[in-house]
């Protein structure tokens, strides 16, 4: 079997499959590949987005080169040491714990730099939080494995948002073919039925009705609706979590709003929208890498559970598995959420031990961490 590799010249020349998921792949790849990343997801900074096909499945892959303003999604550095060390430490809310993390994390940062981590190839990589697997077999991932290797001689290959209990098939598959597994982030998966069972999804129920907010179907959002959204999923992800997330501009969400590369919900009350989640299908589950609510309203709107209320009722309508993303853990767990290790698959044999390195310390601090993680329900 053999892989195809497209870049902008030539994406208008692949042949997509006729599966949901190539569709899904040309309606999300062609603009975002033709017309720029940063259109779409502003802080996408020195990056390719190109496509790989291997056999009738789309499998997108995104080139990265250092810059200190990436996002998380197409960035290392950005992912373990600006977002997942600097950025995180703030809430320890511990100010002695802060400096000694900072103190420790500058000279690791140093040695990333100097070890050139962020020359880089993300496999599966659509650029979101989560990137949900499509149906791969073992040739598939041994012919992707070798031809990126080929393609890319200098660079790590890094397959992004693995993990044992979605896709084991593929966890496997590349550990067998020398991959390295890391740490990427503790995330959470949710049974939809059960969850709503749940004393406290109930009481979400109790609290839709009585806030008087309406769940609102994409197709219905304007325009300026849309520049609302926008705001509100800065409000949450960007200003209160970090500026390291993807930045979705206003043609992102048009583009998931016209194109289905999301399926849009909205909060509204008296014709305002207060809160916005998108999501995608893909292989039997879905997942949410765009929420945003107006973090100026009193907690008692509950704007964050009513969001998660909607989400788990689409899982029921459609009969899916719902992959919640990491963070807020308590929260999750309360509403019948199982914690899962996800992890980065990377492969540096055909790399020099300097490049290598960085990989090799990142896997031995995962060893540590990912117990802790487990233990405080991140």
């Amino acid at each position: 079997m053999q892989a195809e590799l497209f870049t902008c010249k030539n994406i208008r020349a692949l042949r997509f499959p006729d599966t949901d998921d190539g569709d899904y792949a040309r309606r999300y790849l062609i603009p975002l590949m033709t017309e720029g990343l940063q259109k779409y997801i502003r802080n996408a900074y020195n990056t390719q987005l190109m496509a790989v096909k291997v056999g009738e499945t789309i499998i997108p892959v995104t080139v990265t080169d250092f810059h200190p303003q990436n996002t998380y999604t197409v960035s290392p550095y950005s992912h373990y040491v600006t977002y997942g060390g600097l950025d995180e430490v703030k809430h320890l809310k511990n100010p002695l714990a802060e400096i000694l993390v900072r103190l420790a994390l500058y000279p690791v940062a140093r040695y990333f730099r100097f070890a050139e981590l962020d020359k880089v190839v993300f496999v599966n990589n659509y650029l979101l939080s989560t990137n949900l697997y499509p149906s791969v077999n073992s040739e598939q991932l041994s012919a992707l494995s070798e031809a990126l290797v080929e393609w890319f001689p200098d660079r790590a290959i890094v397959f992004r948002s693995i993990d044992q209990k979605k896709n084991p098939l593929v966890f496997d598959v590349l550990k067998a073919l020398g991959c390295d597994l890391v740490l990427s982030r503790q995330v959470w998966y949710m049974d939809p039925a059960a969850s709503l069972k749940t004393r406290q999804c109930k009481e979400d129920v109790r609290v839709l009705k009585r806030t008087g907010y309406e769940a609102v179907n994409g197709k219905d959002l304007s325009d300026d609706d849309l520049h609302r959204a926008a705001h509100l999923y800065e409000l949450l992800y960007l200003q209160k979590y970090s500026y390291y997330n993807p930045q979705f501009t206003f043609e992102f969400l048009k583009l998931a709003r016209d194109q289905k590369i999301l399926y849009l919900r909205g909060l509204k009350k008296d014709g305002r929208l207060d809160g916005i989640m998108g999501f995608f299908v893909r292989n039997g589950a879905m997942t949410q890498p765009l929420f945003g609510y107006d973090t100026a309203l009193p907690q008692e709107a509950g704007l964050y559970r009513l969001l998660t209320l909607v989400t788990l009722q689409e899982g029921v309508r459609r009969g899916l598995r719902v992959h919640a993303s990491g963070g807020l853990g308590k929260f999750k767990k309360v509403r019948g959420a199982e914690s899962v290790t996800e992890y980065n698959a990377v492969y540096t044999g055909h790399l020099s031990k300097r490049r290598q390195s960085p990989w090799k310390l990142i896997g031995w601090l995962s060893k540590f961490a990912i117990p802790y993680f487990k233990k405080m329900d991140f």
